[in-house]
């Protein structure tokens, strides 16, 4: 049962991408097969089924003598129209009335269209779609034709068509030209009482008000009444405000009168007026005389004071005087300046109400012209519908006029639609539909074909490409290694490749893949490689002894250790037995006894060594501290790991080294195996996850091939320099 994150991983994993070419090639000998299959079974049937057809055909040609009877327009534009025309015409060959009688008239020459328990619709309808009826392109014909499997009646079932159609159209011509002629005339009787209307409108409102309304200048002498008048309303408007204004002006100003200060006015007044001047002469006189007696008059004397209180009743006399005098001056002056004032404002009252009085005579008469303007605007706006009216009316009266007589010179000198040439009878049947149908077949078997192999390529979910490693897993692969079986070279021992056959494809790409991980020893100080395969016999150890050959370090720098519990590495000439791991584990023999130094290997081995219920020896600390002494004397430590779905060693394994290098090959995993194991490995929180596609073959397309092919050329080129 799928746990939730194998669904995840399913969801995931993006969808192949469709290469018809690609797909083409790696399925090409299935799809030869399906092609060849459906060619033969699809020819054999269209052979069979497909009979050979009979064709005849009858020619109808439609010659209008005078073009303009039928279309009205001119000759430069009387194509399109003809075209409608004839496509006119060919429906009315398919119209029940012509078909029914024609396969009467049929029926009268000794043949039988309508089938057993056919009626007469249903035999119509099937005649009218096995008749083909189409415009010869641009020309005044257009033919009838009909397929059939038998030959005899074709030709006279084509010509009884023919025949019923050109029966159809004289009659039609004849009806058609009297009922054309009365509605016609009906419709110019209507058209002149509708123009007589208009015409006497027209006048009456001409003659309402006096003027020519038809021509639009007459309009300009209102619009300019109306100005004139707008511009003597706004003097008058002008004038108004301007006495408005002024007459608060000067009733302000007749307030400030009242309040004026006039004491210089007053002053100059009295001094100027003669008989308060007598007045003042004759009491200074008497003053004078008074002061006279009185400076001889003695202090003592008992007169003195009459004089004294007489001096002081002038001097009184004279104050008294001067000011009832200054009392009257200034209400003389004062009233003076008010009485003038308000003679101005009377006279400005005057004009103001004058102003008042003319702006509103002015604004009725600007009114009274809007109207009237407005009156006229609408009649003339009237009239001239009602020229364009007439205008339309006079145009069509002379287009029907012109109809009538067309139509009386058509029914005198009518066009002709004549059967140009006669369905005749087939020599020989048309065999093209085979051609089509054969073509058809062709067609459909390598559309399915092609079909199938992407289908194919589509759905299968196994791992065959670095391209399938990286869509998965969303990194690209580190390498990929090729069936040893496809290289040109033949291998004797195929764990000593890049020993032996160092010049090989195969070796090349081990040789790749070693160079990745010496540059990620030097980048990262990585030493412990862990390869693992998903399942037993996958090439792990042939995979791990030469890319250890394919090292450019010294042979006691690098060490394989072999910790495959269910298939140990055996060395050639050498006895492990009770050496090895196991060995070391239990305290039998040193860690340096167990190395294998001396092999037909360019690096040292440690075996496992084979011993009985010796499985788990190596899960604890043991292990551990084994690899530990290993990295203080070799650079690379290659392990080679048991497969991944036989034990739960290969967790351990993985989670000690720096790298895990994952062996996949071609064609076995599959997309969802792969994503869950180096999930897997991925939790086990180690360094380095390398995954290398193994045992790659061509027929998944060209293009290892074709790589093969290169590298094997400039193999040879090498080799003929240095010789």
């Amino acid at each position: 049962m799928a746990t939730e994150s194998d669904k995840n991983i399913r969801r995931n994993i993006p969808p192949k991408k469709i290469d018809p070419l690609n797909s083409l090639r790696n399925h090409i000998k299935i799809v030869v097969v399906i092609v060849f299959i459906i060619n033969f079974a699809g020819g054999i049937s269209v052979f069979f089924k497909v009979k050979p057809l009979y064709t005849s055909n009858a020619v109808i040609k439609i010659e209008p003598v005078v073009p303009k009877i039928l279309y009205g327009k001119e000759d430069a534009s009387i194509t399109p129209y003809y075209d409608d025309y004839v496509r006119t015409q060919i429906n009315i060959v398919k119209s029940y009335k012509v078909l029914n009688k024609a396969i009467q008239n049929y029926k009268k020459k000794g043949y039988l269209f309508n089938l057993p328990n056919e009626n007469p619709d249903q035999a119509v309808e099937r005649l009218a779609v096995r008749l083909n009826i189409s415009q010869i392109r641009d020309t005044q014909l257009f033919s009838l034709k009909m397929i059939s499997r038998r030959k005899e009646g074709l030709s006279e079932i084509i010509n009884s068509v023919a025949d019923s159609y050109l029966d159809q159209i004289r009659n039609d011509q004849l009806n058609k030209d009297s009922s054309r002629l009365n509605f016609l005339r009906k419709r110019k009787k209507e058209l002149e009482d509708k123009l007589s209307k208009n015409y006497s409108i027209l006048k009456n409102i001409s003659s309402e008000n006096a003027i020519g309304l038809t021509d639009k200048k007459n309009i300009y002498v209102y619009l300019q009444a109306i100005v004139d008048l707008t511009q003597q309303v706004v003097k008058a408007t002008s004038r108004r405000i301007e006495a408005e204004t002024t007459l608060g002006e000067l009733k302000k100003q007749l307030n400030l009168l009242k309040k004026l200060d006039i004491s210089a006015d007053v002053d100059d007044w009295v001094e100027k007026d003669w008989s308060i001047r007598d007045n003042r002469i004759q009491l200074s006189r008497k003053l004078q005389d008074l002061r006279l007696i009185l400076s001889g008059v003695k202090t003592n004397h008992p007169d003195r004071k009459e004089y004294e209180e007489n001096l002081k009743k002038l001097y009184e006399v004279q104050n008294s005087q001067i000011e009832r005098a200054e009392k009257v001056a200034e209400r003389v002056i004062r009233g003076k300046l008010i009485s003038d004032q308000r003679k101005k404002i009377l006279n400005l009252k005057t004009e103001y109400e004058a102003a008042l009085s003319t702006e509103k005579e002015l604004k009725k008469e600007l009114k009274n012209a809007e109207i009237k303007a407005s009156m006229v605007n609408t009649k003339m706006m009237e009239a001239s519908t009602l020229l364009k009216d007439i205008q339309r009316l006079q145009d069509s009266l002379i287009r029907i006029d012109g109809r009538i007589d067309q139509i009386e010179v058509e029914s005198r000198s009518s066009g002709r639609i004549t059967l140009l040439t006669k369905a005749r009878v087939p020599d020989t049947p048309s065999t093209g539909k085979r051609a089509k149908m054969l073509v058809i077949v062709i067609l459909a078997s390598l559309v399915s074909g092609l079909s199938f192999a992407i289908y194919k390529d589509k759905t299968d979910i196994k791992i065959h490409t670095p391209h399938d490693i990286y869509r998965v897993l969303g990194f690209p692969a580190t390498g990929y290694v090729m069936d040893a079986n496809e290289d040109k070279e033949s291998f004797e021992d195929l764990t000593k490749a890049v020993i032996k056959q160092s010049a090989s494809q195969y070796s090349e790409q081990i040789r790749e893949i070693s160079f990745n991980y010496a540059l990620e020893h030097e980048d990262n100080n990585s030493q412990i490689f862990t390869c693992i395969s998903m399942g037993e016999k996958q090439g792990t150890t042939t995979f791990v002894t030469n890319t250890l050959s394919a090292l450019d370090v010294e042979k006691h720098k690098r060490i394989l250790v072999d910790m495959n519990i269910y298939n140990p590495f055996k060395v050639p000439d050498i006895n492990i037995e009770g050496k090895g791991i196991c060995g070391v584990l239990k305290g039998e023999i040193s860690l340096n006894e167990a190395i294998i130094k001396d092999s037909d290997y360019p690096f040292h081995i440690l075996p496992y060594g084979v011993t009985e219920n010796s499985q788990n020896h190596f899960m604890g600390k043991g292990i551990t501290g084994l690899i530990d002494k290993l990295k203080k004397d070799y650079d690379y430590i290659v392990i080679d790991s048991p497969p991944l779905i036989l034990g739960s060693e290969v967790k351990f394994l993985s989670k000690i080294s720096d790298v895990a290098v994952l062996l996949v090959n071609a064609g076995i995993v599959n997309e969802h195996e792969l994503s869950r194991v180096v999930n897997t490995i991925d939790r086990l929180k180690t360094k380095v996850i390398s995954v290398v596609l193994n045992r790659v073959r061509f027929k998944r397309g060209r293009y290892f091939k074709d790589n093969m092919n290169k590298y094997y050329d400039l193999v040879n080129k090498r080799k003929e320099v240095i010789e």
